[in-house]
C-alpha cells in the first residue's frame, strides 16, 4: 500500500527547476546548522537541557537504522523484521566494552572487576568471548562486521531458495524472536533480561559528553546517508531496483540476484550495528527488550511513514515518530496506541508516500504556482516537524502548554495539541479548496467553444 517508488538514478542532473533548487539548499542549509551549530550552543548556554539533547542523540541512531532498513526495504524490496537484532548487536558490542574496567564501567575490586551480574552468577573472571572486548579497536571493528556477518548468514540460508515477499519477512521476525530468546537466558551471560549497565555516567550526565556523543552520531549519520545514497545512485543501485521491481528478468540477462539482496541486506545489518553502538551509551543501558519483533516492526513503520525508496524520507521518519512518540507518553501515555494508529491510517490514506509525498508537492506547487501555494502545501509537513523538535529540545513555549482536559483515563490535553491538529486540518481544507478550483478553471479553459453562425464561436459573437 506504501510503494512510494525511488526515483530513477538516471534522471538528468538539470531537470530541477532553479526556484526548487534554491528551496533545497535553504532548508539542507539550515537543517544542517540547526543540528551542528544551534543545538550544541543552545545546549552549552543552558538554554536545551543537556538530557533534552541526550535524547536527541538517541534519535539520530534510530535514523541510522532507518537508513539501513529503507536500503533494503526501499531499493531491494525486502521487508526484514528483524533489523533490532542487528541494532542490538552493534548496542551489545559496545556494551561490553563499557561495562568492563578499560571501557570506564562501573566494577568493583570486591567483585574481581568484572561486571556485577557475573559474580553473582558465580563467575570470578571474564568468560573467555569477553576478553577481547577490552580493546576499543577490536569492539569498534566488532560493532561494523558482526551484523554484517550474521546478517550474511542468515539471508544466505534465507534467500537462496528464492524466498520473496511476506514469506521472507516471516522468517526474518522468527529470527527475531529467537534471537530474543537466546539473549534473554542468564546462561548466555550477557545480564539477562536486565540487559548491561553500569557504564561510565559521565556519558550521560556530563555535557562535555553528551554533546561530543550527539556530534559523534551525526557526523556517522551524515556519513551514512552519504554511504546509502551512493550505493543506489551506483550501477548496483540500479540492479537493486530491477530487484525490487522484476526480480525475475533478472536471471534472464545474466545477473544473480542473490548476492545483490545479501549486500543490500548486509549493509543494512552493519548501519543498524553502527545505531546500537552509538545508542548504548547515550542511553546507559541495552536489553533484549531493544531487539523485540514490535521493536523491528516499529523501525519498519519510521521509514514507511518517513517515505520508502527516499533516503531523507527514513531519517526524517525516524526522527518525527520518534519526538512525538516522547512527547504523547510523557503527557498522554495511555493515548498513544490510539494516536500511533491514527498517524498510520491518516498516512496510508491521505499521503501514502509519507512525509516525502509531501514534500513533493511542496516542490510541485512551487513549480506550478509560486511561493505561496507552495508555503500553504508545507503547513502540515513543517507544522509536525516544528512541534517535534520544540519537543526534543524543550523549547516549546509555556503558552502553549497549558492544559485544556486533565483525564485520569487519558492524560493532560495541553493548547499545542489543539493548534497543531488545528494547523494541519486547516491547511488541507484550504489545499482541496484550490485544488478544486484549480481543476474548474482548467476544465473551463479547455473546454471547446460552442461553434456559432458561419464558423463564429458563441464566444467570439458575444464579444
Amino acid at each position: 500500500m506504501l510503494e512510494a517508488v525511488a526515483p530513477s538514478p538516471l534522471a538528468p542532473a538539470d531537470a530541477t527547476p532553479v526556484n526548487v533548487k534554491w528551496l533545497r539548499i535553504a532548508m539542507v542549509s539550515g537543517l544542517l546548522v540547526l543540528f551542528f551549530i544551534i543545538n550544541p550552543l543552545l545546549t552549552y548556554a543552558g538554554v536545551v537541557p543537556d538530557y533534552k539533547l541526550n535524547f536527541l542523540g538517541k534519535y539520530l541512531c534510530f535514523a541510522i537504522v532507518a537508513l539501513g532498513i529503507d536500503l533494503i526495504w526501499g531499493y531491494a524490496g525486502l521487508l526484514a523484521l528483524c533489523q533490532a537484532v542487528f541494532f542490538c548487536i552493534g548496542g551489545y558490542v559496545m556494551a561490553m566494552h563499557l561495562s568492563l574496567l578499560q571501557g570506564g564501567g562501573d566494577v568493583r575490586p570486591e567483585y574481581n572487576n568484572i561486571p556485577q551480574f557475573m559474580f553473582f552468577n558465580n563467575l570470578r573472571e571474564l568468560p573467555f568471548f569477553w576478553k577481547p572486548f577490552v580493546s576499543f579497536a577490536f569492539t569498534i571493528v566488532m560493532g561494523f562486521a558482526l551484523p554484517a556477518l550474521v546478517a550474511g548468514f542468515f539471508g544466505y540460508f534465507i534467500l537462496r531458495s528464492r524466498v520473496r515477499g511476506v514469506y521472507f519477512s516471516i522468517i526474518t521476525q522468527a529470527v527475531a524472536w529467537g534471537a530474543w530468546l537466546m539473549v534473554s537466558r542468564n546462561e548466555m551471560l550477557m545480564g539477562g533480561t536486565n540487559g548491561l549497565t553500569n557504564f561510565n555516567k559521565s556519558f550521560t550526565t556530563e555535557r562535555s559528553w553528551i554533546v561530543g556523543l550527539y556530534l559523534t552520531t551525526l557526523v556517522v549519520l551524515v556519513g551514512a546517508y552519504f554511504l546509502c545514497r551512493a550505493i543506489t545512485q551506483s550501477r548496483a543501485g540500479r540492479v537493486l531496483l530491477a530487484v525490487r521491481d522484476k526480480e525475475s528478468r533478472l536471471y534472464f540477462a545474466g545477473y544473480q540476484p542473490l548476492s545483490f539482496k545479501l549486500f543490500a541486506f548486509a549493509v543494512g545489518a552493519m548501519l543498524a550495528g553502527v545505531g546500537g553502538m552509538l545508542y548504548s551509551p547515550q542511553v546507559g543501558i541495552i536489553t533484549p527488550q531493544n531487539m523485540t519483533v514490535v521493536a523491528s516492526i516499529d523501525m519498519v513503520i519510521w521509514v514507511a511513514l518517513g517515505g520508502r525508496g527516499r533516503l531523507w524520507g527514513a531519517i526524517l521518519g525516524a526522527l518525527v515518530v520518534s519526538c512525538i512518540y516522547s512527547a504523547i507518553t510523557s503527557d498522554m501515555p495511555t493515548t498513544w496506541p490510539f494516536v500511533q494508529g491514527m498517524m498510520y491510517i491518516g498516512v496510508v490514506l491521505l499521503f501514502p508516500e509519507g512525509f516525502v509525498g509531501m514534500w513533493d508537492k511542496v516542490e510541485a506547487r512551487l513549480q506550478a504556482h509560486g511561493w505561496t501555494r507552495a508555503g500553504l502545501t508545507a503547513v502540515p509537513l513543517v507544522s509536525v516537524s516544528i512541534f517535534a523538535l520544540s519537543q526534543a529540545l524543550g523549547l516549546m513555549p509555556k503558552a502553549l502548554e497549558v492544559v485544556i482536559i486533565d483525564s485520569a483515563s487519558i492524560g493532560k490535553i495541553q493548547v499545542k495539541y489543539f493548534i497543531l491538529v488545528g494547523l494541519i486540518v486547516s491547511a488541507t481544507i484550504v489545499l482541496k479548496f484550490l485544488s478544486k478550483r484549480d481543476a474548474h478553471r482548467s476544465g473551463h479553459i479547455n473546454q471547446p467553444a460552442s461553434p456559432g453562425i458561419a464558423g463564429i464561436s458563441t464566444e467570439g459573437a458575444t464579444q
